[in-house]
């Protein structure tokens, strides 16, 4: 059953295409600056008014007036604000039945049913090497929309691509070669442009040690897939796919989908190589998808790859990508259409920014160049690393700063957020009275309804995360959400001497615990129950 938020989005959705004959793009309600401007306000009409040549005011009061028909009591009033703002304000009554529904439902009352089927790629890092920060990023960014999307109802499959053919496979051995002749004591010298570092040695030695029985190349790329899942495994976060490309390859499926493009009209021949007419998609330059030598381009297996997840039934694709790919959104989106798969949201590309680390202390870099990923799990934690990876939006810049994570004082956000867990598990030791939802109906102070009322806007939150794919609002609504309650605990005695009171702030508490977990379940972040 869809919450009132959800509701009400659909409601606006649904006004605004059967009257204007317009699709509206979520989330359609923003939440409003201050209180005096409602619980929730939109500038829909405006946005739309030029469209169809109305004045905004105009539209606004037509929305206005189906919107009456079916919130009812849930609304204490709806206003019009110049020049064609709707703001709409709960009713007390609402405000009491939703807490109560949150006792009752707990997180369910906040998840969809939405049922879509998606896949979602992102890390995809080269198995050459240990993870590196700017890869954990991408990691915690990925991991924590896929579990969004799955508490809104999606069936999500997690996959990794291997780059695991072509010239970087090629150096990672033939340094691995070197590295064991190293360790035997034999005259060696790392290839120009190979790879180096303390893992090289780890894969040398124990390749020894295994009596060099198996081929070096499958040798290395498990041992680096392994070291890769390891350095994943620390951040909880696991794949259910492995996707090779070497596999793809071998299996001829990127020949078969340059035939396929072929037999479209969409591949011709110039100086010996195989181009994509990718500019007949809007794309600034048509590709290369075979040089002249006849070896195939990494952008042919991009379209293969692309083909074969289209192929697999799924209705909307998600890559998470760095800031290195942003020239390959539209390369790709012009694949798939030439490709017979026209649907213009069925691809959504995620790019993700950056990081750099602030600390007093220098960190080590025994990987190399690098700091690995692991390396900055070992210092701050687990739960740490996710939280700081999450701070900014993903098209920003991240400073991971090591000593705010590390710091255990109101500073540190993670910190006040768990205060609050720990709080409020400690107030409910204190007593032995339980939340009952049938005392909900004494909610009356505004430090009691103002907590309800943000409560309820956790909804929005995750619709505003879901539609745009940014984990940030999560974090951003969790730190308002720790500082709300610090200040209404400070202000109102919950365990007073009136039983009615008592009881009314309890189901507060238990369903700021409730929102609290669950806004920390879908951030892979465990609460503490005591500090």
């Amino acid at each position: 059953m869809k919450n009132f938020y959800d509701r009400v989005s659909s409601l606006l959705k649904g006004i605004v295409e059967k009257k204007y004959n317009i699709d509206l793009d979520y989330p359609v309600w923003e939440l409003s600056s201050r209180q005096k401007f409602g619980d929730l306000s939109t500038a829909v009409p405006l946005k739309i008014a030029s469209k169809i040549s109305k004045n905004p005011l105009d539209v606004a009061q037509k929305i206005k007036e189906e919107l009456i028909k079916e919130v009812g009591n849930q609304v204490e009033k709806i206003e019009l604000i110049k020049p064609g703002f709707i703001n709409l304000f709960f009713s007390q009554e609402f405000l009491i039945k939703a807490l109560e529904k949150i006792i009752k439902d707990k997180k369910d009352y906040f998840k969809e049913d939405k049922k879509t089927k998606v896949l979602i790629e992102f890390v995809s890092a080269n198995p050459t090497g240990p993870l590196s920060i700017a890869h954990g990023r991408q990691a915690v960014v990925g991991d924590v929309i896929a579990n969004l999307l799955e508490a809104q109802g999606d069936k999500v499959q997690r996959e990794y691509y291997l780059n695991d053919a072509g010239k970087q496979m090629e150096l990672l051995v033939l340094s691995v070669k070197e590295r064991i002749k190293e360790i035997e004591g034999k005259d060696y010298q790392i290839p120009e442009g190979g790879y180096k570092g303390q893992y090289l040695k780890d894969i040398a030695s124990d390749y020894i040690r295994d009596g060099k029985n198996a081929d070096l190349y499958d040798f290395c790329l498990s041992s680096l897939q392994n070291l890769i899942k390891s350095d994943l495994s620390k951040l909880d976060i696991f794949f259910d796919s492995w996707f090779s490309q070497k596999k793809l390859i071998n299996e001829k499926k990127v020949e078969e989908s340059i035939k396929f493009l072929e037999k479209k009209g969409l591949i011709y021949e110039q100086e010996g190589a195989l181009w994509f007419s990718s500019t007949k998609f809007s794309d600034d330059k048509d590709r290369v998808v075979k040089k002249s030598d006849g070896q195939l381009t990494y952008f042919a297996s991009d379209i293969a790859y692309h083909y074969d997840k289209c192929r697999r039934g799924y209705d909307k694709l998600i890559n998470l990508w760095g800031p290195d790919h942003h020239g390959y959104i539209g390369r790709i989106k012009s694949v798939l259409k030439a490709l017979g798969y026209k649907k213009e949201d069925l691809l959504a590309v995620v790019i993700i920014q950056l990081v750099s680390l602030k600390s007093k202390q220098r960190m080590s870099k025994r990987a190399g160049t690098l700091i690995r990923l692991s390396e900055l799990i070992k210092e701050v934690g687990k739960d740490a690393t996710r939280f700081y990876y999450l701070t900014r939006k993903n098209s920003s810049h991240l400073d991971f700063d090591i000593d705010l994570a590390k710091k255990s004082s109101f500073d540190n956000p993670l910190y006040y957020i768990h205060y609050v867990c720990a709080r409020i598990e400690s107030i409910f030791l204190k007593t032995d009275k339980k939340p009952d939802k049938s005392f909900s109906k004494y909610l009356s102070e505004p430090q009691e309804l103002a907590m309800v009322r943000l409560l309820l806007q956790f909804s929005l939150c995750l619709q505003k995360s879901y539609y745009l794919l940014e984990p940030v609002f999560i974090i951003e609504y969790l730190k308002e959400l720790a500082s709300m309650f610090h200040k209404f605990y400070e202000k109102v005695r919950v365990l007073s001497d009136d039983p009615k009171k008592t009881k009314v702030r309890l189901n507060i508490l238990q369903a700021t615990k409730e929102v609290l977990y669950f806004g920390l379940e879908i951030l892979g972040i465990e609460p503490v129950k005591e500090m």
